[in-house]
């Protein structure tokens, strides 16, 4: 039991360093215009979005081959290296480079979601997957505080130096702490005169980097949108390249699978009836959390003529909140449904988000506002990772996870340039481009709760994955089984 806890609080802690370093930059985002110039502030925070969409289907997939624990360190260092750049940078190409291996900490959140269920027991896994998103919370309401007061006392690269020794202590303590795991993997069918254990070493490494590539030529095209508009050269590329991407991906992964190839990205999980509902309640929800939480800090600091750690003051009921809805997230799931709580989630994103576009922003009120809006955000997490966990088969927990993740990371970037970029519409940032902005992230949340309501997926509580499809035996001989779904990992 004290190992399952340690375990929590290390995944808690962990998994903290991907909001941490979309959340330490929002409140420096003045600065960075400043020296860089408003566009150059754009790319710098969504560099991050783009690499992780990129980088998250390699790690899902190698993490079930590989083992979880190895992957969540590799990936620990990569971020380490790209914050050591990032605090050194001496101009703009180095730190959008730094930004871009600060990516590959995307997927840990997803990461840490499988490994729960391999550790815990079922019925404790959505209750624990609620618990885990505190995280979240607790990032919401430290970074506003400490990325401001880094800020005005140091400068942005603070920001990141606090980055790279935060990740720096935690590696030890996951190494330590986290338990070494054997993967579970799904053996696909042998080609004739191929051998099933030969058929099973192969991972599709091209495949996922393929499916990553086309994520980021979709995100590129939609985020250069927002500034240099839908019919500009580089945008129509962008998102032709990533359809002709898409194509090329799908059609590989089916000749693999004819000829026994184990394939990046399952496509019956990906079109399954669970993941294609939920994947894009994520994008949708994802991209109204990551909108507002850009245009809050800058909102409340142009507004008030204050600082970015005077604006935390501001903004930190919002972390607060979402450090009651992670855990209540998880409740609402077990006993409920993970469908109702993907319904609480949007409805109060929706509500809130409206609520910014037109009430006043006086100090009580838009307190209120943030407190609702964090409720929701923490509900947010716990819901969609519960449905992918009653959607997805054990032995595909991390690529399912992954997938959530990407997407999510998709709609984050989307939603920082489409329903973020509307700020800058209409010239100079004034309230009434922040309320056209934030009208439109609430007609996204309702679009999100419109999703969820007709969701056929969910329905009932949360039952850890035991619900979960099994993986599909394609294999000739009966003592080549995969293992069943409901298998669990004793920890190391």
């Amino acid at each position: 039991m004290l190992r399952r806890v340690a375990v929590l609080v290390v995944l808690v802690l962990l998994t903290e360093t991907a909001p941490l370093e979309i959340s330490l930059v929002y409140p420096a985002v003045p600065s960075l215009s400043v020296e860089f110039g408003a566009a150059a502030a754009d790319i710098v925070v969504a560099a991050v979005s783009l690499s992780a969409a990129m980088s998250i289907p390699l790690t899902g997939r190698l993490a079930d081959r590989l083992g979880i624990k190895r992957v969540m360190l590799a990936c620990s260092g990569t971020f380490a290296a790209g914050s050591l750049l990032c605090a050194l940078a001496n101009g703009l190409p180095m730190l959008v480079t730094g930004r871009i291996l600060q990516g590959a900490v995307g997927g840990l959140l997803s990461l840490s979601y499988a490994l729960v269920r391999r550790v815990f027991p079922p019925p404790q896994v959505p209750l624990v997957l609620g618990v885990a998103a505190t995280g979240i919370g607790v990032s919401g309401v430290a970074a506003p505080f400490l990325g401001g007061h880094l800020t005005d006392a140091y400068g942005f690269r603070s920001v990141f130096w606090f980055l790279l020794i935060l990740v720096l202590v935690m590696l030890p303590c996951a190494a330590l702490v986290l338990p070494g795991e054997r993967p579970l993997p799904v053996v696909p069918a042998p080609r004739a005169g191929r051998s099933a254990s030969r058929a099973r070493q192969r991972l599709d490494v091209p495949g996922a980097l393929l499916l990553g590539i086309a994520l980021g030529a979709a995100l590129t095209g939609v985020g250069r949108s927002s500034s240099a508009g839908w019919t500009a050269g580089e945008v129509p590329v962008s998102l032709a390249a990533a359809i002709l991407l898409g194509v090329v991906f799908v059609r590989r992964e089916r000749r693999l699978a004819r000829s026994g190839v184990e394939p990046a990205v399952d496509l019956g999980l990906l079109t399954s009836p669970g993941m294609r509902t939920t994947l894009p309640l994520a994008v949708l929800g994802s991209a109204v959390v990551a909108a507002v939480g850009f245009l809050l800090p800058q909102m409340v600091q142009g507004e008030q003529h204050i600082g970015a750690l005077a604006s935390a003051l501001w903004t930190f009921p919002l972390g607060v909140s979402a450090l009651v809805g992670g855990p209540l997230g998880g409740i609402v799931a077990r006993r409920h449904s993970p469908r109702r709580a993907a319904l609480l989630a949007t409805a109060l994103l929706t509500a809130s988000a409206f609520g910014l576009a037109v009430l006043p922003h006086d100090r009580a009120q838009l307190g209120v506002l943030m407190a609702v809006f964090g409720l929701g955000l923490g509900l947010q997490y716990p819901a969609l990772s519960n449905l992918v966990t009653e959607a997805v088969p054990l032995t595909q927990a991390a690529t399912g996870t992954a997938l959530l993740a990407a997407c999510s990371q998709l709609g984050a970037g989307a939603g920082v340039a489409l329903l973020g970029g509307l700020r800058d519409t209409s010239g100079p940032a004034t309230p009434a481009t922040f309320s056209l902005a934030y009208l439109a992230c609430a007609a996204c949340s309702a679009l999100a709760f419109t999703t969820a309501a007709l969701m056929r997926h969910g329905r009932t509580p949360a039952t850890g994955g035991t619900g979960a499809p099994a993986p599909r035996q394609d294999l000739a001989s009966p003592a080549r089984h995969a293992p069943s779904p409901t298998t669990k990992e004793t920890p190391a």
